[in-house]
């Protein structure tokens, strides 16, 4: 090895000091964006989470509300069967047209359907109004 001057070991050790001064102020400007970045990575775990609860839980309102409105309407069924059959026992042949007697002897409640009811609704008249005839 050389020998090495002093002016060389002061460049050295100016270099060394430079060094340290620049990794400490470098990983000081980028651990605080590695914290920040930590905690949105852990913010958005935990937002994904409640999110994944949220919807668990409305599919389970929603399974559940469903389940209860199809009890209410085999409810409405039996309770419009037994008016039905109630008033074809004790009512008057004059008034036993009160409940159909088709949906009586039927297990499902299906209304009667119209033709009308498969179309959809018109939204216009028939021909036109004669708003943009030419006037002669």
């Amino acid at each position: 090895m050389q020998n090495l001057t002093p002016e060389m070991w002061k460049m050295i050790a100016f270099g060394f000091v430079a060094g340290v001064i620049l990794t400490y102020l470098v990983l000081r400007l980028t651990k605080g964006s590695i914290r920040k970045q930590a905690k949105t990575e852990n913010e958005l775990q935990q937002t994904k989470a409640e999110l994944t609860q949220q919807t668990e839980r409305l599919e389970k309102h929603f399974a559940e509300t469903a389940d209860l409105f199809k009890l209410l309407a085999q409810d409405y069924q039996k309770l419009y069967r037994h008016l039905a059959k109630s008033s074809d026992e004790l009512l008057p042949e004059s008034q036993k047209a009160l409940f159909l007697q088709n949906f009586i002897n039927s297990d499902k409640s299906t209304a009667t359907t119209d033709e009308n009811q498969n179309q959809q609704p018109r939204d216009y008249k028939e021909g036109s109004s004669g708003l943009f005839k030419a006037e002669r």
